[in-house]
């Protein structure tokens, strides 16, 4: 064991050298609990995680409760007012996912379900509010000091609805599972079926390491003028803060990998990490629509309460709305499209809808161009 303990010591070490150039944000407000201090409450309702597998038809049958395999939080509390209650989830995954042609992003979708029977769920239903109402382009994050949403040890909280959640690494359940470090664990599955690991896994040498992801706090000002859109420093409030730097991580944008795991040579897996955005924000493969925010057109809910946005950014017909098909293209995150990233018959009108001729298109330049001449009520 000393041995082990060692070797991950010294791996871990070459691994955060390696990458001495992208040090972690001091100026940014991420705040993520890793302790259990917070949490010293079992829950009133026995815990169910169920799985059936169906091999002819290659698929994963999951069912789940949501309620934790242990301890959690007081709830409710300053910061989140709602109390833990059982749910009925039932999800269809993949056996064997395939990575797709683009990633999506992960908005509007809960990530995945943790073997603990709970989902993993980066986003929240907070936004930007500017004098014309809510801008949904500026997402505030759950794991900052700027916003207390009554987070417990596990970085969790409870919805309205009564669903316990995870936003971040959860600790309690980490610690139900004895993990040391001196192993890969994985701890559940995501929205597309591909597994979803904590932060240690196996660099490109076989050493096990701690990962950590690439995403970095963004520097200068947002654009914004503070009434339609938030200006101010970057500081971590907002999910857009952050870029994704490729050179800066093992992981990629997604916080996957393809590389060695306990049940496979080679193979494509998530990580948890401990820094931000601790729990992944797109998916490499194709999400299943069993993870879609409340199902249909229902709308996420604000854990203070509240009705919050319309969970999967489509209209009042179903169809993909103008904010769902720009995270869809936006494929590095910076709440914009380029060039590259435009298809269709936007492309060829990039340079009018492209107001402040800055080489990319904003959520509000195309909300005020319409939609393409020719195809009535659709964007590319």
């Amino acid at each position: 064991m000393k041995t082990r303990i060692l070797t991950l010591f010294v791996s871990t070490l070459l691994f955060q050298c390696a990458f001495a150039q992208y040090p972690l944000d001091s100026a940014s407000t991420f705040s993520i609990e890793l302790t259990t201090e917070l949490c010293t409450v079992l829950p009133s309702y026995e815990t169910a995680y169920k799985e059936v597998i169906d091999q002819e038809k290659g698929v994963r049958h999951i069912s789940a409760n949501g309620i934790p395999n242990h301890e959690t939080g007081v709830f409710p509390n300053a910061g989140n007012p709602n109390t833990i209650r059982p749910q009925s989830q039932k999800y269809t995954v993949p056996l064997n996912p395939k990575i797709a042609e683009r990633q999506t992003p992960g908005m509007g979708t809960s990530f995945g379900i943790l073997f603990s029977g709970v989902e993993l769920d980066p986003f929240t239903a907070e936004f930007f509010e500017g004098v014309n109402g809510t801008n949904h382009n500026w997402n505030i994050t759950t794991l900052t000091s700027s916003v207390n949403l009554g987070l417990d040890c596990n970085n969790g909280h409870v919805q309205p609805s009564g669903k316990y959640h995870y936003h971040g690494t959860p600790n309690a359940y980490l610690e139900e599972l004895s993990l040391d470090g001196s192993e890969m664990v994985k701890l559940g599955y995501a929205a597309d079926g591909f597994p979803i690991y904590y932060k240690y896994g196996y660099d490109d040498q076989g050493n096990l390491i701690e990962m950590k992801s690439g995403y970095r706090l963004k520097t200068g000002e947002r654009p914004g003028d503070g009434k339609s859109a938030p200006n101010g420093t970057y500081d971590g409030l907002y999910f857009q803060d952050y870029e994704y730097v490729e050179a800066a991580s093992l992981l990629d944008a997604c916080n996957g990998r393809w590389g060695k795991t306990p049940e496979n040579e080679r193979e494509y897996y998530y990580v948890i990490t401990d820094n931000f955005p601790s729990s992944p924000i797109c998916f490499s493969g194709t999400p299943s629509n069993d993870f879609r925010i409340g199902g249909g057109n229902a709308q996420r809910q604000d854990p203070r309460g509240g009705r919050g946005r319309q969970a999967n950014g489509r209209n009042d017909k179903g169809h993909p709305g103008l904010e769902e098909m720009m995270q869809r293209a936006d494929l590095n995150h910076d709440n914009q499209l380029s060039r590259s990233e435009v298809r269709g018959p936007l492309k060829d009108t990039f340079d009018q809808v492209d107001t402040d001729k800055n080489g990319f298109l904003s959520i509000e330049e195309m909300r005020k161009a319409g939609p393409p001449s020719g195809r009535p009520g659709r964007r590319p």
